[in-house]
């Protein structure tokens, strides 16, 4: 044995690092000490420590990348220390190991490494993911730590700048005590929120002595004479004038003005249109009674301004409608009309979220757009269309619900009625498509036509 031993150390051979015959120095007695607890076939003085057999280092070890030892590969008479069949380590491991024959020129090099070296990097990776983890932590402390500085500062600099008077501050029996009123919610000041969307509309109506539309000459000196601003005009169906001008103040000043200037016309205010709201995650089984006295009960700002909005003539904080989630069936979508000045409180007082329960849903626009079932066509309903009957799945001339194609999941046999007789073949890529079609190019410009005419919309 110890022949054998000397005939090792006085090899000329050499090991690369990938497991070959290397002249480094050998492994210390505490890392072979070590091995031979988890790693049994370890090559102890040229013999295996798992079969005590004489090992050929050159022919049938393998030496661990990490820790250098070397250890019995092939023919032990523990199988379970092989790492491969003889054939096979021989024409493929260890030349791959050695970078020889075929495996000399390829990309990449092959390493062979013991299970206890494994484990030692496996552990280091591990320890030094909770380093990480543990700073991180840290700096999330410190970063709440100055959060908390800073919105003191903000606070104490509010507080500094606000006209405060000292008999405010200080009691009349000379105490020290402090004894703040509390900062006033602006949302509750109708006087304050009544402006934010002022926008009227007014519509000059024919006059009533001659049918005849107004003079543009008289309606145009009345404006300017009066500094009357005026955002857009525009005609009705009935070839009435329509103005939306921007202040309640100037509606009743033109009002005013047309009554002396033209007073055969009458002038007719018309309520702002509002926005629509869906609010997702309510409960299944919740009224629109319950449902709307719960969030006057955890928002009460939306409770106020609801009141607010019912005097300006605008709708109420009004619940049309509670439906099913179709990809939550123990939840539920509450659709409601609300007013500008409410929908601008819960975008920006809110950062669109309502409290309900024991937390919060989620708010988000609705644009409901008419659409015709019988021709097809926006902007109105069946009961007062005079059109002819269209398909909203095929476009042929029966009713949709007696289409035999309807229920095809082939869409090459659809055909949007809107989209096939645009006239804005720009705007339409393709008819391939129901009429009712979420995705009908002709369905999104009309949302978005409806959402230019809510006040809400405008100012953003």
């Amino acid at each position: 044995k110890n022949d054998k031993s000397r005939r090792m150390d006085s090899d000329p051979g050499e090991h690369d690092s990938g497991g070959s015959l290397s002249s480094s120095s050998s492994p210390s007695i505490e890392v072979i000490q070590e091995r031979e607890s988890s790693a049994p076939n370890i090559i102890i003085d040229g013999i295996c420590n798992a079969c005590q057999t004489e090992v050929d280092i050159l022919q049938y070890s393998v030496q661990c990348f990490k820790c250098e030892s070397y250890f019995h590969a092939v023919e032990c008479s523990d199988q379970t220390y092989c790492v491969s069949a003889k054939t096979s380590f021989t024409q493929h491991l260890r030349p791959a190991l050695e970078r020889t024959g075929s495996y000399e020129n390829r990309f990449g090099r092959f390493f062979f490494m013991c299970n206890s070296c494994c484990t030692e990097c496996e552990l280091k990776k591990v320890i030094t993911h909770d380093k990480r983890v543990e700073v991180i932590d840290k700096k999330l402390d410190n970063l709440r730590a100055e959060f908390r500085n800073e919105l003191s500062d903000l606070k104490k600099h509010f507080l500094d700048s606000t006209n405060v008077s000292t008999s405010r501050l200080m009691p009349v029996d000379g105490t020290n005590s402090v004894n703040l009123t509390p900062v006033e919610n602006v949302w509750n000041n109708s006087s304050r929120t009544k402006n934010l969307f002022t926008k009227k509309v007014l519509v000059v109506k024919k006059s009533e002595n001659s049918g005849e539309t107004i003079d543009s000459s008289i309606l145009r000196k009345t404006c300017v004479e009066n500094g009357i601003q005026v955002s857009k005009s525009f005609s009705t169906s009935k070839d009435e004038i329509g103005l939306v001008v921007n202040s309640d103040s100037a509606a009743k000043t033109l009002i005013d003005k047309l009554k002396v200037s033209a007073p055969h016309h009458k002038v007719q205010s018309l309520p702002p249109k509002t926005p629509t709201i869906n609010l997702v995650g309510v409960p299944n089984d919740i009224s629109k009674e319950d449902l709307k006295e719960e969030i006057f009960l955890q928002n009460p700002t939306i409770k106020e301004l609801s009141t607010t909005a019912a005097v300006q003539g605008e709708d109420k904080f009004t619940i049309l409608a509670i439906s099913e989630l179709k990809n939550n069936s123990d939840l539920s979508r509450a659709t409601i009309s609300v007013s500008n000045t409410i929908r601008n409180y819960i975008s920006n007082g809110c950062n669109d979220r309502i409290y309900l329960g024991n937390g919060t849903c989620k708010v988000y626009d609705a644009f409901h757009v008419k659409r015709c079932f019988k021709c097809q066509k926006f902007g109105h309903i069946s009961d007062k269309c005079d059109g002819s009957v269209c398909c909203g799945f095929c476009s042929g001339s029966h009713e949709t619900r007696n289409c035999s194609t309807k229920n095809s999941t082939d869409l090459s046999q659809s055909c949007c009625s809107n989209c096939k007789n645009s006239t804005n073949q720009d705007q339409v890529s393709n008819s391939k498509h129901p009429a009712y079609s979420i995705n009908c190019p002709i369905f999104k410009a009309e949302q978005e036509k409806l959402k230019r005419s809510i006040p809400f919309y405008q100012k953003k």
